[in-house]
C-alpha cells in the first residue's frame, strides 16, 4: 500500500464537522443528529462568514468531497495542502486566472438532450435579463433569444456528432459572432442560413434547423431585437477569460465529485459579477450531474457525499431548479452551506416562495448580524426578541439555530486557536534550508576558543 493510500485510510476514522461557533460543533451526518447537513449562512460584509464558517469547515472535513469557492490564492494553497495530506485529489478552477489551472469547464460537456439544449440557452439568456424576474420585459423576447442561441448550440452538437468530435462552447460563440445579417431584404436572413439548410436536407426535422425558423420568417426590426438580446448575453458572460478556461483540454467531471474524495476550489474574481453568473451556470450543471450519478448507484446515494459552499449564493444569477433540488439534496448525498447577506437578498433572486422552500430546507441556520429590516423581523420571530436588539447585535455575536433545539447565542468560532487550522498554516510554511558550512568555518569550530585568539 503506498503512502498516499495510508494516510486516506487513517483519516477516514475523523469525523466530518461542521464549527457554527463557539461551543457550537457537530457532526456532520445525518445519521448522527438526525437533521440535514444544509447550512443557511446570513451575515453582512466582514461578518467573517469565511473565517468563522467556511474555514472551519474544510479543515474539519476528511470524507465528503468538496467545493470551494476562494478568491485568496494564498487561503487556496494553504487548504489545499491540508487536503492533499488527507488523501484528496485538489482540482483548481481559476476564472480570475485561467493560466493558473490545468482544467476547465465547459458547459457543452453537460448537454446530452434536447431539453438540455433549451435550459442551457434559457439559462444564459435569463442570467442578462433581471427585468424578467420583475415583468418589466415581455417574456416573448427573452424566449426567442434563447431559441436562437439554443438552434446554434444545437448545431454545434449535430456537426460533432457528424464528425466524430467533442464539442464545444467556444465554437457556439465563435459562429454566432461570424454571424452577418442582410439588410434591406424585410425579413431576417443572414449567413448562417446555408448551414442549418444542410443540415435539414442532413437531418430532416432536426432541432437546431427548427429553431432556427423561429427567428428566419421574422421581420427585420423584430429580429434585431432579439439579436442583441443574445449579443448582449454572450458579450457580458463569456470574456476573454472565461473563453480561455472552456478551451482547456482537460475539463472537469462532475460525476467524480461523488466517486472519490476530491476538493474543488473555484477562483473568481471579487469585481467582476458577471464570472458569478457562469459559476452559478456550473453549479446548475453540477447538480444535475450529481444527482444523475447517485440515480446510477442501486440505493441512489453517491458514494463519496459532496459538500458544497456557495459563496455570495444570491448575487450573480439564479441557480434553475435550486430550490427543488435543494429538497432532495440528503437522500442523495448532497449537502450546502449558502452564504447571503440577508434573506431579503435570497427572496430578491428566487421569489419569496422558492426563498422560503430554500430556507426551510435547511436545518442549520446561523445569523452573524445585519442591518436588512426584514431579516431581522425574521430572527425576532424565531428569539422572540425585540427588532432593534436584533439590529444591534453586537458584532462578535452570533445566534445559532438547529431544528429540533433551542437557538443559542454565542461568540463567533475563533478559527485562528483551532488547532487543526494551526497545523494547516504549519504544513504551508516552506521548509528551513540547510545551509552547508564551509571547510575553513568547520576547521575553526574544532579549535579552542584560546588557540583561536
Amino acid at each position: 500500500m503506498n503512502e498516499k493510500n495510508t494516510v486516506s485510510k487513517k483519516v477516514t476514522k475523523m469525523k466530518d464537522l461542521t464549527c457554527l461557533a463557539d461551543g457550537q460543533v457537530f457532526p456532520a451526518s445525518f445519521e448522527e443528529t438526525g437533521i440535514n447537513c444544509n447550512e443557511l449562512i446570513i451575515g453582512p460584509t466582514g461578518a467573517g462568514k469565511t473565517y468563522s464558517i467556511s474555514l472551519p469547515r474544510i479543515v474539519h472535513t476528511y470524507n465528503k468531497s468538496l467545493v470551494v469557492p476562494i478568491a485568496k490564492k494564498a487561503l487556496r494553497e494553504k487548504c489545499g495542502k491540508l487536503l492533499e495530506e488527507r488523501g484528496y485529489r485538489v482540482i483548481n478552477l481559476d476564472y480570475a486566472y485561467p493560466e493558473n489551472c490545468v482544467v476547465g469547464y465547459d458547459p457543452m460537456d453537460y448537454i446530452h438532450s434536447a431539453a438540455d439544449v433549451v435550459q442551457t440557452a434559457k439559462n444564459l439568456i435569463g442570467m442578462n435579463e433581471s427585468q424578467s424576474r420583475t415583468g418589466g420585459i415581455d417574456p416573448y423576447w427573452n424566449d426567442s433569444a434563447a431559441s436562437v442561441l439554443a438552434a446554434i448550440i444545437a448545431l454545434v452538437r449535430l456537426k460533432a456528432e457528424y464528425y466524430g468530435e467533442k464539442p464545444s462552447f467556444v465554437e457556439v460563440i465563435e459562429i454566432y459572432r461570424s454571424m452577418k445579417i442582410e439588410d434591406n431584404v424585410g425579413h431576417f436572413k443572414s449567413n448562417l442560413d446555408p448551414k442549418f439548410d444542410r443540415l435539414e436536407s442532413l437531418y430532416p426535422g432536426n432541432q437546431a434547423s427548427e429553431l432556427w425558423k423561429t427567428i428566419k420568417g421574422l421581420a427585420s426590426r423584430t429580429a434585431s431585437c432579439i439579436i442583441s438580446i443574445v449579443n448582449n448575453a454572450l458579450d457580458k458572460i463569456f470574456s476573454e477569460n472565461i473563453i480561455e478556461m472552456m478551451r482547456k483540454k482537460e475539463r472537469i467531471n462532475f460525476a467524480d465529485l461523488g466517486k472519490e474524495k476530491i476538493a474543488l476550489f473555484v477562483t473568481t474574481s471579487p469585481v467582476n459579477l458577471t464570472l458569478q453568473n457562469f459559476v452559478n451556470l456550473m453549479y446548475a450543471d453540477m447538480f444535475r450531474t450529481l444527482f444523475e450519478t447517485a440515480e446510477m448507484n442501486e440505493e441512489s446515494c453517491l458514494d463519496v457525499p459532496v459538500h458544497i459552499i456557495c459563496d455570495d449564493f444570491a448575487c450573480g444569477s439564479k441557480i434553475n431548479k435550486f430550490e427543488d433540488y435543494i429538497s432532495i439534496f440528503r437522500a442523495a448525498g448532497i449537502s450546502v452551506t449558502l452564504l447571503l447577506q440577508s434573506e431579503s437578498q435570497l427572496s430578491g433572486m428566487y421569489g419569496q416562495t422558492a426563498a422560503t422552500t430554500i430556507i426551510n430546507n435547511c436545518d442549520t441556520y446561523v445569523y452573524m448580524g445585519g442591518r436588512d429590516v426584514e431579516t431581522c423581523k425574521s430572527i425576532s420571530c424565531r428569539v422572540n426578541k425585540p427588532v432593534n436588539v436584533i439590529m444591534d447585535m453586537p458584532l462578535e455575536q452570533v445566534m445559532v439555530f438547529r431544528r429540533g433545539a433551542a437557538p443559542v447565542i454565542s461568540r463567533r468560532y475563533q478559527i485562528l486557536d483551532d488547532p487543526f487550522y494551526i497545523h494547516m498554516e504549519e504544513l504551508a510554511k516552506p521548509p528551513v534550508k540547510k545551509t552547508r558550512k564551509s571547510n575553513a568555518n568547520k576547521a575553526k569550530e574544532t579549535v579552542p576558543p584560546k588557540d583561536r585568539e
